[in-house]
């Protein structure tokens, strides 16, 4: 059974912006919504996959200290390119400081 739901608040597929949509199953828990124009499946929210600005101190930390990027991987379980790309950040902020 499809229920549109354009009544339903002003919820708006994010690609097209029909108000055309209809409930489309759950994922993790939270509903799906798929637009009628142009066939999009979507959720009404997303939550943000960023890690926190301590763990990733905590992660620069070990690695000043001597810990291998792989080592770090281990113990926090982020993976290791992650880890080094957040390292590369932190030597560009750096090198932008120190050219000031």
């Amino acid at each position: 059974m499809l229920t549109l739901i354009n009544e339903v608040g002003d919820m708006q597929c994010p690609r097209c912006y029909s108000t055309q949509i209809f409930k489309n199953g759950h994922r993790k828990g939270r509903q799906c919504y798929k637009c009628k124009q142009c066939n999009r499946q979507f959720l009404e929210t997303y939550q943000s996959w960023a890690y926190s600005s301590d763990v990733k101190k905590l992660c620069l930390k070990m690695h000043l200290n001597g810990m291998s990027l792989r080592e770090i991987e281990r113990v926090t379980d982020i993976h290791h390119t992650t880890i080094l790309h957040w390292l590369r950040q932190a030597k560009l902020k750096q090198d932008g400081i120190a050219k000031s």
